[in-house]
C-alpha cells in the first residue's frame, strides 16, 4: 500500500521506534560491562557487582546484549542458557528474574526464546542507573 503524504496520520509512522539511541545505550552499559572484540564475550567491570539486585543486573546484561547485537548486526537478546553460562548469577536466579521481568513487561521474548530489553526502556534505565541517590 502506497503511503499518502497528505494523510495527517503519516507523521505517526517511522522506523525509529525499534532502533535505540546508540549513544544512550553506550552510556548505560559502559560503566558495568565491556565486550571483547574477538570472542564477543562480556567482561564484567567492578561497578557491575555493585548493582543492587539481580533483576537490575540482568537488565544491564540484556542492554549489553542489545549493544553487541547492534554493533555486530546480529539478533538482539540472549537465551537463558547464554545468561547462565556467563556466570553473572546463579541458575535459579536467572530463571526467576527472567520470569519476573517478562511478566512485568520489562523485557520481551522473541520466537526463538531470546530475551531482550525493548528499545523504549533504554531512557528509563539510564535514569535508574545514573541516579546519584542509587
Amino acid at each position: 500500500m502506497k503511503q499518502n503524504q497528505k494523510d495527517p496520520l503519516s507523521v505517526l509512522f517511522t522506523d525509529e521506534t525499534r532502533t535505540p539511541d546508540r549513544q544512550l545505550l553506550a552510556t548505560l552499559v559502559a560503566p558495568f560491562l565491556s565486550i571483547d572484540q574477538s570472542s564477543k564475550t562480556f567482561g564484567v567491570l567492578p561497578a557491575f557487582s555493585r548493582i543492587d539486585g539481580n533483576m537490575s543486573r540482568l537488565e544491564i546484561f540484556l542492554a549489553a546484549a542489545k549493544a553487541r547485537a547492534l554493533y555486530l548486526n546480529e539478533p538482539d537478546g540472549l537465551l537463558p542458557r547464554e545468561i547462565i553460562e556467563a556466570g553473572i548469577m546463579a541458575t535459579g536466579s536467572v530463571k526467576s528474574c527472567l520470569k519476573k521481568l517478562f511478566e512485568t513487561h520489562k523485557i520481551k521474548k522473541d520466537k526463538e526464546g531470546r530475551y531482550f530489553i525493548p528499545s523504549y526502556r533504554i531512557s528509563e534505565l539510564i535514569k535508574q542507573f545514573t541516579n546519584p541517590n542509587q
